[in-house]
């Protein structure tokens, strides 16, 4: 059940993080125990009627984030994990207007995000045949060999499972254009769930 817990804090802090980065390049999310206690207080808040759902989780994230967004510049410096997870952001979701979620979605839709988008970066996705598929960091050893040239590009062909966007090698590669379309070709679900996980990391 703590282990539960945990995840869903983490869960939440992704949630959280990937949104932030929209308003504020490069923003990390604080480390340490008393930022992930104040994650842990909030998300108890949150499930105290029931089990906490990636739905609830994700709404919470928004209407935090879109808040942040209206500050400005300059509050990026003053922020503080409370700002967004204490009791006073615990009051704003609860207490916000229903027409204010209109205006959320529209500004998920000028991130070009949705709801439903954000869900899929915290579920589940083990139950995928393919999952274990989406960067198979050592075929990377293979990709390097002859990087670039006609001779390698069928090695790379012939030995692995083509282009994934988490590579530094496929990023590096001069043929990366033509192996992704290739990959789109031949591996198509593949190719599909390596695009969403990636713009669902944030990268």
């Amino acid at each position: 059940m703590e282990s539960e817990k945990k995840t869903k804090d983490k869960e939440m802090t992704k949630v959280f993080t990937f949104l932030m980065k929209r308003v504020y390049p490069g923003f990390t999310f604080p480390g340490g125990d008393a930022a992930q206690r104040t994650v842990a207080s909030c998300a108890a808040s949150l499930g105290s009627s029931g089990e906490l759902s990636i739905e609830r989780m994700v709404d919470f994230c928004i209407c935090q984030v879109y808040a942040v967004s209206y500050f400005g510049e300059s509050y990026r410096s003053y922020w503080r994990v409370s700002h967004s997870f204490g009791k006073r952001a615990l009051r704003r979701f609860t207490e916000r207007k229903r027409e204010v979620r209109y205006y959320e979605d529209k500004w998920l839709r000028k991130n070009e995000l949705s709801r439903e988008m954000l869900c899929e970066l915290i579920c589940d996705r083990s139950h995928h045949p393919q999952a274990k598929f989406i960067y198979p960091q050592y075929e990377d050893g293979t990709k390097k060999r002859l990087l670039g040239t006609t001779l390698g590009y069928y090695i790379c062909g012939a030995s692995t499972l083509l282009w994934t966007p988490f590579s530094p090698v496929c990023a590096s590669c001069p043929k990366a254009a033509a192996c992704e379309h290739r990959t789109r070709l031949i591996y198509p679900e593949l190719y599909r769930i390596r695009v969403e996980e990636f713009k669902a990391s944030g990268q």
